[in-house]
């Protein structure tokens, strides 16, 4: 380092001889400062850079020469760059930040003031791009939170379901009783005419409880897949996924399943199959929850019946393998940009209103990956969102494909 700032310190007679000089005689500890990734300036009390290796943020050496190097930098980082150089010159500290660029590229900034001087009259500057960390350690956070929710799911999924179970035991012997105590609240009515029931007249209360009887059904139904989704969220194994599934069985299975669902939302349910067997291997279980929970979402998203969901299914391929492909598109209100990419992030909704619990597509996420595949959510040029699911095509030994 103190030959960059021998260099960078050179007189006028020394500089004119450094510029006749022909590149192969450039010095080693130059060529070692040249060919380093890291942006290495030097800079002096008046934060004038006298010496700058490389372009950095579209800054090159030569227009950045005794230039203020607070240029460098955007403007909210312009105060910590102050606080640091004026640290370093005055009490000869170290210092280091990171910041991103509207790009989203980081960048580790280290100030270095040169050591042996009580007021140091340069500083060392090295800038170091940090995206692929910062990238690697936001997926060690997201990982170490998704093995945080593991042990959560796993320690309170007894606890809720013992109750849970209770009550919906509960509600359907209180739903049976309902039922058997009907004719006769009927036949007390008819002989003595209108009595309260709960505090509602008879008349109210004889179509209103077996609504709320109906109502904790459902509501413990839903606690008891909420926990479920939970469970299968926590688990490490990943079941068997050895089976050779045509891909048409898990979705058909859903559809049949949602039959209901895409009856009430839509007049438009659209299918276009590859009539070829398009196999793969894994757990047909899991796979159709994957496509209940991605068909569900599409009808849910969808602003009225006129408006479509267009299924397809094919086989690509590309230079090392083939995928069977399966592409789910609705009509629907879409995904605002901002969410595209945490829409399979654990517990992440814009239903919340709507009962929703930002687990279907997470879940549906970890069973693709586990399944060696794909998932990706893209927005439609004329509104709506296409999701596509890729997964390995597996050909039967002996099946001749």
């Amino acid at each position: 380092m103190v030959d960059i700032v021998q260099v960078s310190g050179m007189n006028h007679s020394q500089e004119s001889r450094k510029k006749k000089r022909s590149p192969r005689h450039v010095s080693r500890p130059e060529r070692i400062v040249q060919d380093s990734p890291d942006v290495i300036l030097t800079v002096n009390r008046k934060r004038r850079i006298l010496f700058m290796s490389r372009a950095m943020n579209g800054a090159t050496p030569e227009t950045m020469r005794d230039r203020d190097a607070l240029e460098l930098f955007p403007q909210r980082v312009r105060p910590w760059f102050r606080h640091a150089i004026r640290a370093a010159f005055q009490h000869g500290e170290s210092s280091r930040f990171q910041y991103p660029t509207d790009e989203s590229i980081w960048w580790e900034i280290r100030l270095i003031p040169r050591s042996g001087l009580p007021r140091p009259e340069e500083t060392l500057i090295i800038a170091t791009e940090v995206t692929e960390a910062r990238i690697l350690q936001a997926q060690a956070i997201r990982h170490a939170r998704l093995a945080t929710i593991g042990v959560l799911a796993t320690s309170i999924a007894h606890e809720i379901n013992n109750p849970n179970n209770a009550i919906l035991f509960n509600a359907s012997i209180l739903a049976r009783a309902w039922q058997d105590a009907t004719p006769i609240l009927d036949e007390y009515h008819k002989n003595n005419g209108d009595f309260s029931l709960g505090g509602l007249p008879f008349v109210e209360a004889r179509s209103a409880y077996p609504d709320l009887i109906g109502e904790i059904h459902r509501n413990t139904l839903r606690v008891k897949s909420i926990v479920d989704n939970l469970k299968h969220l926590a688990r490490r194994d990943q079941d068997n996924l050895n089976e050779t599934i045509e891909i048409h069985e898990p979705l058909h299975a859903a559809t049949l399943i949602l039959n209901h669902k895409i009856r009430n939302y839509t007049d438009h349910y659209e299918w276009e199959c590859d009539k070829k067997s398009l196999s793969v291997q894994g757990n047909s279980r899991q796979l159709e929850q994957v496509f209940i929970n991605v068909i569900l979402n599409a009808l849910q998203s969808l602003p009225g019946r006129h408006c479509s969901v267009w299924i397809r299914t094919a086989l690509e391929s590309d230079e090392q393998s083939e995928w069977v492909v399966i592409t789910v598109k609705d009509q629907g209100c879409g995904i605002a940009p901002e969410d595209l990419s945490n829409v399979t992030e654990p517990f992440f909704t814009t239903r919340a209103a709507q009962g929703g619990t930002g687990l279907g597509l997470s879940i549906s996420a970890l069973i693709v990956r586990n399944h060696g595949g794909s998932i990706r959510f893209a927005a439609n040029p004329k509104g709506g969102t296409t999701v596509t699911i890729r997964l390995p095509h597996f050909s039967p030994p002996g099946s001749g494909s």
